[in-house]
């Protein structure tokens, strides 16, 4: 008898989604973790995540050391890079981050969705690099920086959730951001088409970005170019925003 969806499929689609929140716990920490902190995290029963991640030990996407901490392991970093080669919204945007950072001198940079978060898919370095590079792959929120601009042009439905459970927060400049402000800061993007953001994620640089929209209007990405704040200021950001608008269509035709 041929398997069914509530049959012998179950069991291995839960297991499979137990494997997965493990890899993306390990991914989102600051650190090596241990398997307790696995297990409270995933709300999963110690002996279960042993299990999980000896598979995923045997095929290299954890580690375990002496020390009895769990990390991510170097067949990511493969899947990772197929990624970068092969995704079509990377390979196309790369030629208009390039000629971004050549026409700005600035360091323009693609951040692809995922969830609710943004990940640095794509860089090109301007003409003064700045001294701290965020690393490709990197997850961010969407509370800050080009996440705000991913924030303003989410669905209803999905930008009321995140405002909804927003709570107030410092920026990496020490600026105090209540949710009536983030608010109030989505619905001015909105309305703008862009976000200029100074020392929200980082401090000391200054940036300005703008959606990158598909067919069905829907947000897929967020194209910014930023510098270092005592040489970029918001007069020359917003200065750049219809070049970046352009390149935001022309990366979206291109898809």
């Amino acid at each position: 008898m041929p398997d069914t969806p509530d049959a012998a499929n179950q069991p291995t689609v839960r297991s499979v989604e137990r494997a997965l929140d493990i890899l993306e716990m390990l991914e989102r920490s600051d650190g090596p973790l241990r398997l307790v902190d696995l297990s409270r995290g995933t709300e999963l029963h110690a002996a279960t995540v042993l299990r999980l991640v000896g598979v995923l030990q045997r095929r290299g996407f954890v580690q375990h050391d002496d020390s009895g901490e769990y990390r991510l392991g170097v067949a990511g970093l493969g899947m990772a890079h197929r990624y970068l080669q092969s995704d079509p919204l990377v390979v196309r945007s790369r030629p208009h981050l390039q000629e971004l950072a050549r026409t700005t001198g600035l360091t323009a940079s693609l951040y692809a969705r995922s969830g609710e978060s943004r990940v640095l898919a794509a860089r090109v370095d301007g003409r003064d690099p700045l001294r701290y590079q965020l690393p490709l792959g990197r997850r961010l929120p969407l509370l800050v920086g080009a996440g705000r601009t991913m924030l303003a042009f989410l669905p209803d439905d999905e930008r009321e959730r995140v405002l909804g459970h927003a709570r107030e927060f410092r920026t990496a400049g020490g600026e105090v951001v209540t949710p009536e402000l983030l608010r109030a800061s989505v619905d001015g993007i909105r309305e703008a088409g862009f976000h200029i953001s100074v020392s929200e994620r980082d401090v000391g640089v200054a940036a300005v970005s703008v959606p990158v929209l598909d067919r069905e209007g829907a947000v897929v990405a967020a194209v910014s170019v930023l510098g270092p704040d005592e040489s970029t200021t918001s007069e020359a950001l917003r200065g750049w925003a219809p070049e970046l608008r352009r390149a935001a269509h022309a990366i979206a035709l291109s898809l």
